[in-house]
């Protein structure tokens, strides 16, 4: 994965940070077989259009970068010091970013 990719995985999880710490609501997302359908399934189980849309984002990062992959992200950014980690690896991104502009 080179640093733009990892630029836009990181993206998806951010928008998808309502419904980390809910296993119930990854899974539905998980076993969801697209995005909108993904919003579909988690709007009906919570009434919550923020969550519903951070369920879409999530199967986002699902379709483009698969399940493997997301799941050490999300226990990562879970922990304690997620959201320290979290800030550093955005730093880190805000700076390549400024890197290739330049």
């Amino acid at each position: 994965m080179d640093e733009w990719a990892a630029i836009e995985l990181i993206g998806f999880l951010i928008r998808s940070k309502a419904i980390w710490k809910n296993p119930k609501l990854l899974k539905l997302v998980e076993d969801s077989s697209s995005p909108t359908q993904a919003f579909k399934n988690v709007f009906k189980a919570t009434g919550s259009q923020k969550k519903a849309k951070a369920g879409r984002w999530y199967a986002c990062a699902i379709r483009d970068y698969g399940k493997n992959s997301l799941g050490t992200l999300v226990a990562i950014l879970q922990s304690p010091q997620g959201v320290e980690k979290l800030e550093e690896l955005l730093a880190q991104t805000t700076s390549l970013k400024m890197g290739q502009e330049e």
